[in-house]
């Protein structure tokens, strides 16, 4: 699992190694949110806010390594595609 990001909305945000970006309330831990990226995530997800609108981004991609560890990890994610994207979504108000 990448890192994990809290807003000023009481979200908290992480990606993980099976490519979910997902979303929490802060407060009770419940999941509300999630999306798949295609591929896992292991960088921490980022937010910024541009004219009132906050946004939050996250790359996705293991790259070229994982089919080299071989192991659990390997067997995990062997399904998803070793890619690269970075994913943004605009947050609801």
């Amino acid at each position: 699992m990448g890192g994990v990001l809290t807003t000023g909305g009481n979200l908290v945000f992480w990606g993980t190694p099976e490519g979910y970006l997902q979303a929490a309330d802060a407060k009770t831990g419940k999941i509300v949110w999630k999306f798949q990226t295609g591929s896992g995530i292991v960088a921490p997800p980022v937010t910024w806010e541009v004219n009132g609108e906050q946004y939050v981004a996250v790359v996705s991609g293991w790259g070229g390594a994982v089919p080299l560890w071989g192991g659990d990890v390997a067997k995990k994610v062997s399904m998803l595609e070793q890619g690269g994207s970075v994913w943004v979504f605009k947050l609801m108000k």
